[in-house]
């Protein structure tokens, strides 16, 4: 079965709660960016996680740019390496003409071969790179000249353009002769070279990295700053702390608590906008408890999400729907949120045969009170919150909901081993809707991102469907009726749509900070004059 590029997301996870103080004052032609851990590789057929894909796709050139556009129709793309391409008329062959003035930062120019020695890493066994799905229905990759790639496909699909686009374009001349099994095992930092706007400077582990300006870049006059550095401060206090005082330029995911202590100084600007992620609780299926789909809508009508999104995130969310995002293109709008209704839940659970038999305050059923754990990760306060709040509400009906908070390893374990009643998960959902990794059955002992064990036979049915539609258009009901199904069987109880608040120093001008990333055109970022420097109190 597939795996989508769904990332499962913890808040505040892996954090220290000490404050550190301010670096020193950055030159006034760098923008120092605010980040919680070190980059693992610099290479990007290693990297397992979004902070170091977005640091290395500064460095390693995309042969076009994925517009952020998907909330209207499925995501268009922009040239880069590649000046212009064009579709067989049975597309299934596509054609890119790639740039004649790209060069490594080496000075060797990046031509056909590299795309094709990116192909055998995408591919290879040995490697094992982690998104090599993208490349199952590639059939042939074949260099035409020096400048002239064709990708042949097995069938016509619509994300065929995405996936020929996702796969990172690496120097085929200076890494062909290391065996891919021998890539883990290898130091990358010295054999970097960079085709895109920034190339790696000093890297202070667990401190600071540093990019330079590319000067071999090939947008003339781009980036139009010297450098970025990203201060690695292993605390959301600390750099949030940092932000204010002027150390930090820029600092991602702001608490929705510190929004307000973000608008009122005047040296900063907050970015607001829906991101591209949602919070829920998954049921585990194969507990015995939660086997009623009755069951399962009664406890998501007990749960008051006003209350939880002006309580927990400040008024910044939206209430969750289903499992595709109300802003995305592919949203059934025919749907609507779970109601706010804990007397029609009483109703259903009794319906269920859960009632108060032996008056006690909780409901029971065969002897058994209706009473169950949420796990949460501890590093979370939000998720805390969630729980907290969850314990409240559900209470209110009659059902003990306790909090089970774990340190993050802890939960990914017993996540793993369906070792829990219930996970309180924010999932990141990607621009490809590919909804199969999540919601597909799996059998027993397979490894899955479904979680909570979901089983549809007709949900089952309608993804091949959607793997054979060769158009978003065909595509497009058969999401609306698998969205139905889902919302139906309430497997999730699907809570808030998130919001993304971001920070950055009103002296950095030309941002288009988005939810496809903070760093969509980086290289069109400017600065003003530098504000006075400001220090934290010892």
């Amino acid at each position: 079965m597939k795996f989508s590029r769904w990332l499962i997301v913890v808040a505040a996870a892996f954090l220290a709660v000490a404050c550190s103080p301010p670096g020193p004052e950055a030159p006034s032609d760098t923008v120092v960016i605010g980040a919680l851990s070190d980059i693992a590789s610099w290479n990007p057929y290693l990297a397992e996680d979004a902070f170091d894909e977005e640091i290395l796709s500064l460095i390693y050139p995309s042969l076009a740019v994925e517009q952020v556009d998907y909330q209207q129709h499925p995501p268009s793309f922009a040239p880069s390496l590649a000046e212009s391409w064009e579709w067989s008329n049975d597309h299934l062959a596509l054609t890119f003409h790639l740039r004649t003035d790209a060069v490594w930062s080496d000075g060797v120019p990046v031509t056909a071969a590299d795309l094709l020695f990116s192909w055998r890493a995408q591919t290879s066994e040995a490697l094992g790179w982690l998104w090599s799905d993208i490349t199952d229905n590639i059939d042939t990759v074949e260099a035409l000249d020096a400048h002239t790639i064709r990708y042949t496909f097995t069938h016509r699909y619509p994300y065929q353009l995405m996936d020929v686009n996702d796969g990172p374009i690496v120097p085929a001349h200076a890494w062909a002769d290391i065996p891919f099994e021998k890539w883990e095992e290898t130091d990358w930092r010295e054999l970097v070279l960079s085709a895109g706007p920034f190339v790696p400077g000093l890297h202070t582990p667990q401190q600071e990295i540093v990019l330079e300006r590319n000067p071999r870049y090939f947008v003339a006059d781009r980036p139009r700053v010297s450098r970025l550095v990203f201060r690695i401060v292993p605390s959301k206090t600390g750099l949030f702390n940092q932000l204010l005082a002027g150390g930090i330029d820029l600092v991602n995911d702001i608490p929705p608590a510190e929004a307000a202590r973000v608008l009122d100084n005047p040296d900063l600007e907050l970015a607001v906008f829906p991101d591209r992620s949602f919070t829920h609780i998954c049921w585990n299926l194969d507990k015995g408890v939660f086997a009623d789909p009755r069951v399962r809508r009664a406890l998501g009508m007990a749960i008051d999400r006003e209350t939880l999104i002006d309580a927990v995130y400040g008024g910044f969310g939206r209430p969750s729907i289903g499992p595709v995002l109300s802003t995305m293109w592919a949203f059934n709008r025919d749907l609507n949120p779970l109601p706010y209704d804990p007397a029609g839940a009483i109703e259903l659970l009794a319906e269920s045969g859960w009632e108060d038999h032996d008056g006690d305050g909780i409901l029971d059923r065969d002897g058994q009170p209706l009473a169950f754990e949420v796990l949460a990760p501890s590093e979370s306060e939000v998720r805390k919150d969630v729980c907290l709040l969850l314990e409240r509400d559900l209470a209110r009906i009659g059902v003990r909901a306790t909090p089970r908070l774990m340190e993050w390893g802890a939960v990914q374990a017993a996540v793993a081993e369906g070792n829990f009643d219930a996970f309180v998960n924010r999932w990141i959902e990607p621009t490809q809707v590919d909804l199969e990794g999540i919601w597909h059955s799996t059998p027993p002992g397979a490894p899955t991102f479904n979680f909570g064990h979901y089983s549809n036979p007709e949900v089952d049915r309608l993804f091949e469907e959607v793997a054979a539609a060769s158009d978003f258009e065909s595509q497009k009901p058969l999401l609306d009726r698998i969205q139905t199904l889902i919302v139906a069987d309430q497997p999730y109880t699907f809570l808030v749509e998130n919001t993304r608040l971001v920070g950055v120093n009103s002296r950095i001008h030309g941002t288009k900070i988005n939810d496809a990333t903070i760093f969509f055109n980086v290289d069109e970022w400017e600065i003003t004059e530098q504000p006075e420097s400001t220090s934290l109190p010892e």
